[in-house]
């Protein structure tokens, strides 16, 4: 089998992912530009309705002796909104990293959708490695597979890079895109994300010539092929599925391989969090409680066994 080089990334430039509403899930203030800042403005400027909607308080992303972190995240939020011109950003107020998989996440991203009837709906990509950014790509996806209309999932890349099947050019945009990322002052002291993601914007640019000097990556994902194999498999309700994800991405070319090799360690993880939570539900059922005196007997009588010794 003969493998070429566009079955391994786009060597065809876009300038738009398409028309309609837009709704953007960014897990904390700041991803929203990092990500996607190019395409947010590429809609505006296009005159497609854009809503974002930032989903944790990001509360964490600044020191302990900073003044009010959750405001200082607002209004920086605020700020780089009117520099890409979409307006004001929703906030949910999840707890930093506390963005957890399961119904409650869903159902209130079926609700925004259902708010703001989306035609794409943008979410990190199910690469990333920061828990809140995975477990809003899986939340996503699972929402939107449970849409009985037809919706495009576009995953875009912060922390990780994704396998991209759509390159933006963005070269007419970064530097409004650095403008927008310096209104996140309180992040730009703790690492230079400007830097960081224009680097990424740069090397993305790679396979398009040498008139686009940067280039945003993105996977797009209709909802049909959210319910088609290898992307079924992108759900928390099976272990076994997660790995028949992982093998599927692995064919036919080799970037999948790198791509999927995070897969069993998401899986990993997710068990992890599922161990958790139902050690959580069994410490606070009622026969839980109603035990508690015996667990209590037998660590004084293995105590006093011990003391005899």
């Amino acid at each position: 089998m003969s493998i070429l080089e566009h079955q391994f990334i786009p060597y065809r430039v876009e300038y738009r992912l398409g028309r309609g509403r837009v709704l953007v899930f960014a897990p904390h203030p700041d991803d929203e530009v990092l990500g996607c800042g190019g395409a947010i403005m590429r809609h505006v400027a296009g005159q497609d309705p854009v809503r974002v909607i930032l989903c944790t308080d990001g509360a964490l992303g600044l020191p302990p002796d900073h003044p009010p972190p959750i405001e200082t995240r607002r209004q920086e939020s605020r700020a780089a909104a009117q520099v890409l011109g979409y307006g004001e950003p929703i906030f949910w107020d999840w707890p930093d990293r506390g963005l957890i998989y399961g119904e409650p996440l869903i159902a209130q991203i079926q609700e925004a959708i259902a708010d703001w009837p989306a035609d794409l709906v943008y979410a990190p990509s199910c690469w990333e490695v920061h828990p809140d950014h995975l477990n809003l790509a899986l939340a996503c996806a699972e929402a939107i597979r449970r849409c009985e209309r037809p919706i495009q999932l576009v995953f875009y890349e912060v922390g990780v890079p994704l396998w991209p099947n759509l390159l933006l050019d963005i070269t007419d945009l970064s530097a409004r895109k650095k403008q927008a990322l310096e209104c996140f002052a309180s992040q730009m002291l703790q690492q230079d994300y400007s830097r960081q993601i224009a680097g990424l914007n740069a090397f993305r640019s790679y396979t398009l010539g040498p008139e686009v000097k940067a280039a945003e990556g993105y996977r797009v994902l209709s909802r049909e092929a959210l319910n088609a194999p290898p992307w079924d498999r992108l759900r928390l309700d099976s272990e076994e599925g997660l790995k028949d994800l992982a093998e599927s991405l692995r064919l036919p070319c080799p970037p999948a391989e790198g791509a999927a090799s995070s897969v069993p360690q998401l899986a990993l993880r997710l068990e992890v969090q599922r161990l958790e939570r139902e050690l959580a539900a069994i410490r606070g059922s009622t026969s839980w409680r109603l035990t508690a005196p015996l667990r209590w007997l037998k660590r004084a009588l293995s105590n006093r066994s011990r003391m005899g010794r």
